[in-house]
């Protein structure tokens, strides 16, 4: 009996539970029959809201159910809907039908642009027929997601703008493998990116790159991931091949991820680039096959219009097959080929054998040259380690001809008259010139033009001359008569000509020009210019190797004239252009006289601008002076552009990792190192080294790349201590500066371990989270199930106290098994 009792009240408290959890979240007026039966907040886009504060706008649709209309025939539109004085205000409202017909009526009650007010969460609504007092009902609804405004108390200072967070760091690790990959084989690769931070990564594209041993299976490099939460991993599986050929068994898979997060400040795109290795077994491809292509011998060289049949032989000296080798045959301009075409198909060659092919030529009647050719390009088929590859090889073969004689172009000698001394200046000279046809053909209307060289003038009226036809051997002549300036430069002077004519080649008159010079001796002036002195810079120093933007340095030069005569009133002048300027100093130095092969050094004080751009930057010497030119003073100037390498100074600031006080043992620990790139320049080939024992983490050297001017990022570092005490490891980073020189930064750091904590006995349905916002329906059910139980307990009493069967039979009905006199 008691066994029964204690089972009905069991029984009784889970049934009102779930009544109690089927309740709806509303409640209506007290012998209605309209009933709220839930609600809807959305916005304007109309995305649920989770939340609605002081002063937003949403839009709400309410759900009514008229249990006093069972047919479902009614129409919504015809009620008069009013929104009462509630926590809302504004907005506009509107109604429809969502039953179907045969069911009872139920609508929709949509309120958009409703503003709330802050105060309190209800939503009050009458509804009635227009003319019908008594049908008027009040439905008020509790809005949840309404947060009732509290006035601060005191005013706070403004928050200062947050500082941007750092990118948050990716592990990309790969699936075990069982064996390195082979050439051909196709092997499922699962890739998984683990956020290693708190800042939630959406939208994440990854882009894999395979070395030139492996192929990406799939028709696309890229691959749009789900949203990584922080602390969290998500994984992509991807199908890679091994090539035909695998150069080095070291491949990999790069790795380029790209994302949106949210830096505190606003949204902004991060990248994460690494790259996984791939073990394989080498496989070295084939060397192409080397084709020897010769042909027949031929008794003599052929003739004009002469044919002739040639043998060309393709000899396979590899060790692999050519398959399906195709040739084409391609003459020289003045063969020509009488087969059907100039393209053959030839069986298959052996290693070590060869293949013939019949040509058939004849020679063009304008050829003339002895040596013609026949072009050769062989394409062919070869097995490259497994995979056939098409190749091709081109050669060509010499074809002995023989060339139709032409007559040569003629020589003409060029001859002058004996002038007894040498000209002086300003004197006339009479000059004839002869022409000697010295070829085998005749000169026809030949016509010369006659110039001078500069210190001499043409006295005729014309300086071009018709000749009459000079047959081979003979000779005819022109007079002219030249005059010296009154400055003679040079003892050489000259007359110019250029003889044009035509002549009989053997088949056609052809064009020709002759052009020759003749000397004519003269008395050069005593007052003739001297040479011309040169300043050129014979070294100059600038301290160190490299310069660094915006700081100071010495420039010291030398400079030494040339010439063969001193100069004087040397003014020296520096432009040190965009990226030099004088410190302190003034850019123009004068010396009164410096002798012919002698020297003089300066030093200038300068300063590199701190804009300046890196790399080998000019500057100009600027040198003004005078020298003394027979009897008369001459102003020259030369320039003398150097160069100076600067760089932009390390300014790479790396900010040490918080280390927590404990460390359990076994448990993941991650270190940050922030930094930001200061300076003007970027930085290569950054890594990051995890040195020390006592520790395991995923990957003890990292290869995060080069680092823009002005970039900033954190290096995070997973660390899993496998002993207790104190751990002491090295952060170590290295990357090269901006004059390729290699920094390293240490960061010693001591983990405190110690034993791991119990596990925590939680039981398997306990969820935290199931409380937290909402209707406490959980709450309710329990309050309900205890009155229930209470009042059963009562019932009990009661029950026993009146005694007799009846308490029994009562209490029967509730057992699962049924009595005995059942079906009576």
């Amino acid at each position: 009996m008691k066994h029964n009792l204690f089972r009905t009240g069991v029984s009784l408290l889970l049934l009102l539970a779930m009544l109690a959890a089927a309740l709806p979240a509303v409640f209506a007026a007290e012998g209605s029959n309209l009933y709220i039966t839930g609600y809807q907040v959305t916005d304007s886009s109309g995305r649920s809201v989770g939340s609605i504060k002081k002063g937003n706008t949403v839009n709400i649709t309410v759900s009514v159910k008229d249990t006093g209309d069972g047919t479902g025939a009614g129409d919504p539109k015809t009620l008069d809907i009013t929104k009462l004085d509630d926590s809302f205000t504004g907005g506009s409202l509107s109604v429809e039908k969502t039953s179907s017909e045969s069911a009872p009526l139920v609508y929709a009650v949509r309120l958009t642009g409703l503003t709330y007010k802050g105060v309190g969460q209800s939503l009050k609504l009458q509804v009635g027929t227009a003319g019908d007092a008594s049908s008027y009902q009040t439905l008020e609804v509790t809005i949840t997601e309404a947060v009732v405004y509290e006035a601060p108390t005191n005013v706070p200072e403004p928050p200062s703008a947050p500082d941007p967070a750092p990118a948050p760091m990716v592990l990309v690790s790969r699936s075990e493998l069982e064996k390195p990959i082979e050439s051909g084989q196709e092997v499922k690769l699962k890739v998984t990116f683990q956020n290693l931070s708190s800042t939630k990564l959406k939208s994440p594209v990854v882009t894999f790159t395979p070395s030139d041993g492996l192929l990406l299976e799939s028709g696309t490099s890229s691959f749009p991931l789900a949203d990584i939460a922080g602390k969290k991993s998500v994984s992509l599986e991807i199908t890679i091949k091994g090539a035909s050929a695998i150069p080095s068994p070291a491949q990999s898979l790069g790795v380029d991820l790209k994302f949106n997060y949210y830096n505190n400040v606003s949204t902004v795109q991060g990248n994460v680039t690494d790259k996984i290795s791939i073990p394989a077994i080498g496989r070295e491809s084939v060397p192409q096959p080397v084709v020897l292509v010769t042909r027949s011998t031929l008794p003599h060289p052929l003739a004009v219009d002469e044919t002739a049949t040639i043998t060309l032989r393709f000899q396979n000296t590899s060790s692999t097959p050519l398959v399906k080798p195709v040739v084409a045959v391609t003459p020289s301009e003045s063969l020509m080929i009488l087969n059907d075409a100039a393209t053959f198909l030839l069986p298959d060659i052996q290693p070590g054998k060869t293949a013939t092919l019949d040509v058939q030529i004849q020679v063009a009647r304008g050829n003339s040259s002895t040596s013609q050719t026949l072009s050769t390009e062989l394409k062919y088929g070869y097995d490259n380690g497994g995979m056939m590859t098409q190749a091709s090889v081109s050669d060509k073969v010499v074809v002995p001809t023989q060339a139709k004689e032409t007559v040569p172009q003629p020589v003409v000698l060029v001859t002058r008259s004996a002038t007894g001394k040498p000209i002086s200046a300003g004197e006339t000279l009479p000059v004839t010139l002869t022409f000697q046809n010295a070829g085998t053909t005749s000169l026809v209307k030949p016509v010369v033009s006659v110039t001078t060289s500069e210190s001499l003038i043409l006295m005729d009226p014309t300086s071009t001359f018709l000749l009459p036809d000079l047959a081979p051997g003979k000779s005819t002549s022109i007079s002219v008569k030249v005059q010296a300036t009154k400055d003679l430069s040079s003892t050489n002077q000259s007359l110019n000509t250029e003889l044009k004519y035509l002549y009989d080649n053997g088949e056609t008159m052809t064009q020709a020009t002759s052009s020759d010079k003749v000397n004519i001796a003269a008395n050069a002036s005593s007052k003739s210019d001297a040479s011309v002195p040169n300043v050129v810079v014979r070294s100059y120093s600038y301290g160190e190797s490299s310069v660094p933007s915006g700081s100071a340095f010495p420039l010291n030069f030398t400079f030494e004239n040339t010439g063969a005569v001193p100069i004087s009133n040397v003014v020296v002048t520096m432009d040190g252009g965009e990226t030099f300027t004088m410190d302190a100093s003034t850019n123009t130095y004068f010396y009164k006289a410096l002798a012919a092969g002698a020297s003089q050094s300066q030093e200038i004080p300068m300063r590199a601008v701190p804009t300046g751009k890196s790399g080998a930057q000019g500057l100009t010497l600027s040198f003004k002076y005078e020298y003394v030119d027979g009897e008369k003073r001459t102003q020259a100037s030369s320039d003398v552009k150097l160069s100076i390498p600067v760089y932009q100074p390390d300014r790479f600031q790396i900010n040490a990792p918080s280390v927590p006080e404990t460390v359990s043992m076994g448990e993941e620990t991650e270190l940050l190192l922030t930094y930001v790139n200061k300076g003007k320049d970027d930085l290569a080939n950054l890594e990051a080294t995890v040195e020390g024992e006592g520790v395991d983490t995923p990957a003890r050297t990292q290869y995060l790349g080069n680092v823009t001017a002005g970039a900033n990022g954190n290096i995070g570092f997973a660390l899993t201590p496998n002993t207790e005490g104190d751990v002491k490891v090295v952060l170590k980073i290295t990357y090269e500066n901006a004059d390729q020189q290699v920094q390293t930064r240490e960061f010693p750091v001591t983990l405190h371990v110690t034993a791991p904590p119990p596990p925590e006995d939680f039981p398997d349905d306990f969820d935290p989270d199931m409380d937290e916002g909402g209707f406490p329906w959980m709450t309710v059910g329990l309050a309900a199930g205890a009155v229930v139980l209470v009042g059963g307990g009562g019932l009990l009493i009661w029950k026993k106290k009146k005694g007799g069967k009846t308490e029994e039979s009562s209490w029967d009905d509730w057992d699962d098994t049924p009595p005995s006199n059942e079906g009576e």
